[in-house]
Order: C-alpha cells, then structure tokens, then sequence
C-alpha cells in the first residue's frame, strides 16, 4: 500500500511529462505545415526558418483595416465640412437630425468627440503595430512580420540576436509583460507561441559571442 503512494506521484507525473512532449510535438508539427505557405506570403526564402507565429491574426488584421478606414473617412469628412459647409455665425448651435435628434450642443462638444475619436483610434493603431505576427530566424538574423495599416498589407523588420531584450513591463497595456526590444523597434510576443520554447530562450540568454572577445 505505502508503495502504491509512493509510485501514484511519479507516475502522475510520467503523465504530465508525456502529455506536455505530446502537446509540443503537435505544435511543431502545425508550424511544419504551414511554414511553406507563409514563408510565400511573406516573401521570405527557404533559409528562413518560421519559429514564431502569433494569434489572432485575422481578427487583429480587419481590426486594423477598420481602424484605417474609419479614421480616414472621419478625416476626409471633417475637412470637406470646415472647407465648404463650416459657418463662423452658426458654429454655436446645435447639429441636430431629423426632427429633434441632437448629436452635439456646439462647437466645443463637437472638438471633443473628434479629438477622442482620433485619440482612441490611434492609441490602438499604435499597440497593433507593434503586434508581431511571425517571426523567422536564419542564424543569428531574424525577421519579425508586423500587419500594415490595410488589409494583407505586411511590414518586415530585420534585426540580430544581440538586438534582441526584454523590456520592463508596463500598466498601461495589459500586454506589458510581453514587450521586447527589437533592435530599433519595440514589438509584442507572446511566450507559448513560438515553434519551440528553445527559440525563446536563445533569443533572451544566448549571445553571439564577439571574435574580440574570445
């Protein structure tokens, strides 16, 4: 019986250890079968190896493109109004449609909602670009793929090994944790979405080491 207690822990954890090998080896396998198809997207050759792919990829790409579309529309709409319909004699009453549907009291409130309008949209334009998607790897180079501001439109970033660092969290994302240094660029990753966790650790404590400093 005392044996049974003994061996019931080891084998639980037998367990975990074939079901987290099980777990990364399907993850690999997934990367495998993709790699082909968005090393073409991306336009990257077959010496770069996909070791990082992130989620949300389709959502956060028509987030977006609304996000560009939306700010624009409201920018081209603001300064067909100022240039030919803005009335300095009128510019205090109320904008009303229809019948008695106010949307703003007057000028004032209208400068408001625009201007936290285009605050808003540009605080999360500016968090998604840093959002990185892919990431390849060719020795101590690598390639980190962001989205662009429209729909299938991708930004490539270059950027060595000894570029590469953490960076301290922040409060005000709750992505804070997951920022790091890519050489002149900040970017997003996110720590179980790489091909293997190997990749993360050569990136965060394996330096190439310089000839001088042999």
């Amino acid at each position: 019986m005392y044996m049974i207690r003994i061996l019931r822990p080891l084998q639980y954890q037998y367990f975990l250890n074939f079901r987290d090998i099980r777990l990364i080896s399907h993850h690999t396998q997934r990367f495998s079968e993709v790699e082909e198809r968005y090393r073409q997207r991306d336009g990257m050759s077959r010496r770069w190896n996909l070791i990082y792919k992130a989620p949300m990829e389709g959502t956060l790409k028509y987030t977006s493109s609304y996000l560009t579309f939306s700010t624009v529309s409201v920018a081209l709409g603001s300064l067909y109004y100022a240039a030919f319909m803005f009335d300095p004699l009128t510019m205090n009453d109320p904008v009303v449609v229809g019948d008695n549907v106010v949307i703003v009291s007057d000028i004032t409130e209208a400068g408001i909602y625009l201007g936290a309008f285009f605050l808003f949209h540009t605080a999360i334009k500016v968090l998604l670009s840093k959002y990185v998607v892919r990431m390849y790897k060719d020795g101590d180079n690598y390639v980190a793929i962001f989205n662009g501001h429209w729909h299938n439109q991708i930004k490539k970033h270059k950027f060595h090994l000894n570029e590469f660092e953490k960076l301290n969290p922040t409060y005000v994302v709750t992505w804070g944790d997951a920022r790091y240094g890519l050489g002149k660029k900040h970017g997003i990753l996110l720590d179980n979405y790489f091909k293997t966790p190997e990749y993360l650790n050569i990136l965060l404590y394996k330096r190439k080491t310089d000839p001088e400093d042999e």
